[in-house]
């Protein structure tokens, strides 16, 4: 069957694969809905938190909580379009560290400006991205098992190029991106929310917005209806690898070095919050408004824990529980329906 000859980012016309259909509506009237239950509920959270402890509701605490929720958010955007076209990436904690890597010593060993190192550092995301969405798509590799791979090999590559040591990097721009703010709201923020709106906007307004759902949906059936399946999905993996790296670059900045070991752990935070925000972990259901409310939920757990000088171990306690019980509450609801 010939392929349909569509751009990247077309507005959907008359394309009946992308045409929005009474399912389609039907999905997005429960997303709506589960977005306000989640709201509501993060309010519930902020008001017993508030009554704990009153330092929460404080302004340069919730400043703090969107600027620690930022990295998370960004990553979160990314595994949201893995997710939804029915797949996973275990390696964005890796590829964020390699990206960092990269940044770093393209800053302090090669003496470039923050342009060319930028640059080079968020390609260092894409052709891990592209790796990833190659081996799934044109190789049928299992995308755990795949993405996996590729985060223990750019955690080695950025432990042998650092030889395990941190490279301090100093440059005004990068500590601008970190930890500069525009009206007292913190340049991650901004990226972040940046990210977000332009990451929806592609998500629910363009025709790849559509593919990304029908994949995840029912694969076999939008490739029989003349869509390049193996493309859009290899597309997928590489936004989530260029998110990773902007994640890294923004580590960078907030750190003022390259660690080797950062991002661990950014790969289950960043499924926590795609989970919690109401995206189907089989594919084909989801949304970016969901995702940025969970970034918030778990930001807001996490900084209440340190508040209450609670050990951060418990932390990783909590957000597993949590994931859990949104896939709970998914099943029960989808049983319900």
């Amino acid at each position: 069957m010939q392929e349909q000859k569509t751009g990247f980012l077309r507005w959907p016309r008359n394309n009946p694969m992308v045409k929005e259909s009474g399912a389609m509506h039907a999905i997005q009237k429960a997303l709506r809905t589960k977005n306000i239950g989640l709201l509501l509920f993060l309010v519930l959270v902020w008001v017993v938190i508030s009554r704990i402890t009153p330092y929460f509701l404080q302004g340069n605490n919730i400043l703090l909580v969107l600027d620690q929720t930022a990295t998370v958010a960004i990553a979160g955007v990314g595994m949201t379009y893995v997710i939804i076209s029915g797949g996973v990436d275990l390696s964005v904690g890796g590829i964020a560290a390699l990206s960092g890597m990269m940044a770093g010593i393209c800053i302090t060993k090669w003496g470039m400006s923050f342009a060319p190192a930028l640059v080079l550092a968020m390609l260092v995301g894409v052709i891990v991205g592209l790796i990833n969405g190659l081996l799934i798509s044109y190789f049928n590799l299992q995308p755990m098992i795949c993405t996996l791979g590729t985060l223990s090999a750019a955690r080695g590559l950025t432990l042998i190029s650092t030889s395990g040591r941190p490279i301090f990097v100093i440059n005004p721009t990068f500590n601008l991106v970190g930890n500069g703010d525009v009206f007292g709201i913190p340049f991650p923020v901004i990226i972040a929310v940046l990210v977000f709106v332009i990451g929806h906007i592609v998500l629910t307004y363009t025709e790849f917005g559509r593919y990304v759902f029908a994949i995840g949906g029912n694969q076999e059936a939008t490739r029989l209806s003349g869509i390049n399946v193996k493309r859009y999905k290899t597309m997928i993996y590489i936004i989530s690898g260029f998110c990773a790296a902007l994640v890294g670059i923004v580590l960078v900045g907030i750190l003022g070095a390259s660690e080797p070991t950062v991002g661990q752990g950014l790969e289950l935070d960043s499924i926590a919050v795609t989970a919690i925000g109401g995206t189907n972990l089989m594919g084909g259901i989801g949304g970016l408004v969901g995702t940025m409310l969970g970034s918030l939920l778990i930001g807001t757990i996490k900084n209440s824990l340190t508040i209450l000088n609670i050990v951060s171990y418990y932390q990783q306690v909590v957000i597993g529980v949590i994931i859990i019980l949104a896939v709970l509450l998914e099943y029960f609801r989808k049983r319900r329906a």
